[in-house]
């Protein structure tokens, strides 16, 4: 949901102002999926360690003793962080597409009737990209559903998903184990799947 939505507000964003600065920006924030997911998630999880470290060495400075110990580092906020940036671009490719569908005609036709800003995208926008939104929210569920170097290096301790559970009991050579989470993997990557399809055909 977090990943759709910043995509449609990239999206939006884009359509509303064609300039290089926001172009360049969309391009910045979407080149995550390019990147190995092992190099992202280093790239995300040092920064936070030493953020982490500035925040514990102010509160130690103004509470001594009695500072809490903070572990940014391993939270489901930087398992997110790490999600936004490696699967925006997923979200992203078909949200845009659906705007292009949207004809310019159709946005001054409804800023000529008092529907302008955010109200345009809820009324006119969001109705017409209901497939496109549809289509990056699947795409994106199964892509995080699978990933495993970014959530292994980013992940809270103890907390695992199906790709980690899977990793986990090969690794210790546990292949009857590992088979159920596996079959689930493919099961629920299939279902949505399988609704994305019968909805394309169903608006055909």
């Amino acid at each position: 949901m977090l990943i759709v939505t910043i995509s449609l507000i990239l999206a939006y964003v884009l359509r509303r102002h064609r300039s290089r600065f926001v172009s360049a920006l969309v391009r910045v924030a979407t080149i995550g999926y390019a990147v190995p997911g092992t190099v992202l998630a280093v790239g995300i999880i040092v920064p936070l360690i030493m953020l982490n470290n500035a925040l514990h060495s102010m509160l130690q400075a103004l509470l001594g003793a009695a500072a809490p110990m903070l572990l940014l580092q391993s939270t489901v906020l930087a398992v997110l962080i790490a999600y936004v940036a490696r699967f925006l671009a997923v979200g992203f490719q078909p949200i845009e597409s659906g705007l292009h569908r949207v004809t310019g005609n159709l946005d001054e036709a409804a800023i000529g009737l008092g529907v302008g800003g955010v109200a345009l995208m809820r009324k006119i926008h969001i109705p017409l990209l209901r497939t496109s939104i549809a289509s990056a929210a699947i795409l994106v569920f199964v892509d995080v559903m699978k990933e495993m170097p970014i959530t292994l290096i980013t992940r809270p301790f103890g907390w695992d998903t199906l790709a980690v559970r899977v990793f986990n009991m090969t690794s210790i050579g546990e292949w009857e184990r590992a088979a159920l989470p596996a079959i689930a993997i493919v099961l629920v990557g299939l279902i949505p799947t399988a609704m994305l399809t019968h909805r394309s055909t169903d608006v055909a």
